[in-house]
């Protein structure tokens, strides 16, 4: 199955909010702020070896189901794959251990075809995650290498800011009440350009939005479903990760 998050020590993310609440309905304490400190690496531990898991203090495919046990937390990944490369790295990762990704690729009005076949198949979505080429401010959909058409963007050279900011609005109708999206593309969070396109994609999906500040490699499956390297998230009218989750609804306690 592909619907999992590969969380570490280090990352600062909505999913790692997310698991912060997940591990503190199991009996921890942990502060739900998004930051994967010491302290939640030590409750991981603790669980892991309570549920004879690896007790490595990450967060991988086994320990995130034992996680989410009953919950229904659906993460939808859509692939570019205009680019062959896309076809031999995410998508055959992601296809391997039962993933069932949305593929598109060099296709007129791709933006539009992505939101429209995520929103077709799924609701109450925790995660929508893009993977593409990409650049400062801009998220390939379905157009490869290059500043060609297909890209979201809060850049007039790619696509106007309304276009993008409807295209997130009807993708957030489709978002659950834990929703986030992850934009795994190469530098897309990076630089003012990067700032402007994730606060204008959170405030139009009204979840939190994250992408990479630096080049993404994706060169296994852990690579393909978590940044490598620095991120940058932005979350609906500017509020912290932390805010954000301060608003969620507690999960229900877990029993085995």
């Amino acid at each position: 199955m592909s619907e999992f998050v590969w969380l570490k020590r280090g990352d600062k993310l909505p999913a790692a909010a997310i698991a912060q609440m997940l591990i503190n309905r199991t009996g921890a304490s942990l502060t739900v702020d998004g930051d994967y400190g010491s302290a939640t690496k030590a409750a991981v531990k603790q669980f892991q070896s309570a549920h004879s898991l690896s007790s490595d203090g990450v967060i991988g495919r086994n320990t995130w189901s034992s996680l989410v046990h009953q919950e229904t937390l659906p993460i939808c990944d859509s692939v570019d794959v205009f680019d062959p490369d896309l076809i031999t790295s995410e998508q055959r990762f992601l296809t391997n251990v039962g993933g069932n990704p949305i593929i598109t690729g060099g296709m007129s009005n791709g933006t539009e075809q992505v939101i429209m076949s995520i929103t077709a198949r799924h609701s109450q979505l925790f995660m929508a995650r893009f993977h593409g080429h990409g650049n400062k401010g801009v998220a390939g959909a379905s157009f490869g290498h290059g500043a060609t058409p297909g890209a979201w963007s809060s850049r007039a050279a790619f696509v106007d800011d309304a276009s993008t900011r409807s295209l997130m609005s009807r993708l957030g109708r489709s978002m659950g009440p834990y929703g986030c999206i992850q934009f795994m593309h190469c530098q897309t969070g990076g630089g003012r350009d990067g700032r402007q396109f994730l606060q204008m994609v959170a405030d139009a999906a009204g979840v939190p939005a994250t992408a990479a500040i630096h080049d993404q490699y994706a060169s296994t499956l852990k690579e393909t479903v978590r940044y490598e390297g620095a991120t940058r998230t932005c979350c609906p009218s500017g509020v912290s990760i932390r805010n954000w989750a301060m608003r969620l609804p507690e999960f229900t306690g877990m029993s085995f």
